[in-house]
């Protein structure tokens, strides 16, 4: 694309931005949609079906309405607030600036900008009048929105009518949620797990059976705000009833491809269920709800209980009790196509440590180097030695250790030569210049033996 300058040798805008509209114009749609989205969210950050299982949680109420821009330029604002309720898009200033540039930037910016629907109920009173706010300030964005998040606060108690206005309040975010029938991916938080939310279950179940949606997120706000090791079980009947109805429903397993659950337990029931049903999900997480089984503590991964899944190529278990290191080898050697794993703050103090696999082990027929292609990404946060030595059994092209204590990793791997074989690559955290020194050599030593790079570029997932 040529620039034109003028006289004094500054560029001539008007000229470059016709030039730039006139050649950008004759690209395909898709393409041009497919640029304007790139830059969205490498200048902004913003989530796009990406999804809240890491890091501390906040409302958006605690982080947006005070600092964020609601577009409010000819796209129309895009933020209602009926009393403590919070209707907002994903606000982009870049987009606004751009969406000023011509029609067709505007047209395009539109789509995009509406991609992510947020809807917060904070803790103070219940207001039914959130369909209303919808229509009158998003008349027109309902196709446009792909991804919706749902932060449900704590319902209030007694009196009678308080109750009331809660079940209509569910009910007009069911019915919001349904206006949007492109959308491909939902995200609800809960803070009171008894409180009803059937209407907005029932929807969004409605949604997946359709294959519109296949993404579907249950967290618990208060575990997401807090990684204490425990939380009340019999309080969560309503979110255990969603994820049940979703894992009962034939339809909805045949099309769900992604699974977040964030919850403070799932009982032997759901565990089966998620285990047998869902054979077409292509991502799993699982954060904290795989607790202690006390009638059958080793189900989750008896892999006689596991369904075949050739589509899983991504799992993640965050704080698992039950995932112990162990019990990980014979599970990757289940999930064959399994690419990315994620073990991170897993297993229970009164598991004792297993003895290392043995010299020569990874010559073993039966190995999982010698039954499977390796994974991709293998991604390792707070082990012990004696897992880490466990975990090293599987074969992985990348190898992420997210661990303080550089000289733990060194000496695992200073053991053995056959230590995560098929590695290439091995990210651990930065470390300071003198613990570098001392311990760092070793493991330099070792990974330019194996042809391993050595980068400290890894951070903590859950500090």
């Amino acid at each position: 694309m040529g620039m034109r300058r003028c006289r004094c040798g500054a560029l001539n805008l008007e000229t470059t931005i016709t030039e730039i509209m006139t050649n950008f114009s004759s690209l395909p749609i898709e393409l041009r949609i497919k640029i304007v989205e790139t830059l969205y969210k490498t200048q902004d950050g913003v989530l796009d079906g990406t999804w809240t299982c890491r890091g501390r949680y906040r409302r958006p109420s605690e982080i947006d309405l005070r600092s964020k821009r609601f577009l409010s330029t000819p796209m129309g604002a895009q933020c209602s607030i009926t009393n403590d309720l919070v209707l907002s898009t994903g606000s982009c200033a870049a987009l606004n600036t751009l969406g000023l540039v011509s029609r067709g930037f505007y047209d395009i910016c539109r789509f995009v900008a509406f991609h992510e629907l947020e809807i917060d109920h904070s803790q103070k009173k219940d207001d039914p009048s959130l369909t209303k706010a919808f229509e009158k300030t998003v008349e027109l964005v309902p196709n446009y929105v792909k991804v919706i998040k749902v932060h449900l606060g704590r319902r209030s108690k007694p009196p009678h009518t308080r109750e009331l206005q809660w079940k209509a309040l569910v009910k007009d975010i069911a019915t919001v949620i349904g206006l949007c029938k492109h959308t491909e991916t939902i995200s609800l938080y809960y803070s009171d797990g008894e409180a009803d939310i059937t209407d907005i279950g029932n929807q969004i179940l409605t949604m997946i059976e359709d294959g519109t949606v296949r993404n579907i997120g249950i967290y618990s706000a208060d575990i997401l705000q807090d990684n204490r090791s425990t939380w009340d079980i019999s309080c969560i009947d309503q979110p255990k009833s969603l994820l049940h109805s979703i894992l009962m429903s034939l339809k909805a397993c045949e099309q769900l491809r992604r699974l977040d659950i964030v919850m403070e337990h799932i009982d032997i029931e759901l565990m089966q269920l998620l285990q047998r049903r869902p054979t077409s999900l292509h991502t799993l997480t699982i954060r904290r709800a795989m607790r202690l089984f006390h009638i059958r503590p080793f189900l989750p991964f008896h892999m006689n209980d596991w369904a075949l899944n050739s589509n899983l190529t991504r799992l993640t278990l965050v704080y698992c009790q039950m995932a112990y290191a162990d019990l990980m080898i014979p599970l990757i050697g289940h999930f064959y196509f399994l690419e990315e794993f994620t073990w991170a703050h897993c297993g229970h103090w009164w598991r004792s440590s297993k003895s290392p696999p043995p010299s020569g082990w990874s010559k073993e027929a039966n190995t999982l180097p010698n039954v499977r292609p390796p994974l991709k990404l293998l991604h390792i946060e707070d082990a012990s030695s004696w897992e880490l030595e466990i975990m090293g059994q599987i074969p992985a092209e990348r190898v992420i250790i997210s661990d303080r204590d550089e000289e733990k990793i060194a000496k695992v791997f200073t053991r053995t030569d056959e230590i995560f074989p098929s590695t290439n690559a091995l990210h651990i955290l930065p470390g300071a210049p003198d613990y570098i020194a001392h311990f760092g050599s070793l493991l330099e030593v070792v990974c330019r033996r194996r042809m391993i790079r050595l980068l400290r570029d890894a951070r903590v997932l859950f500090p």
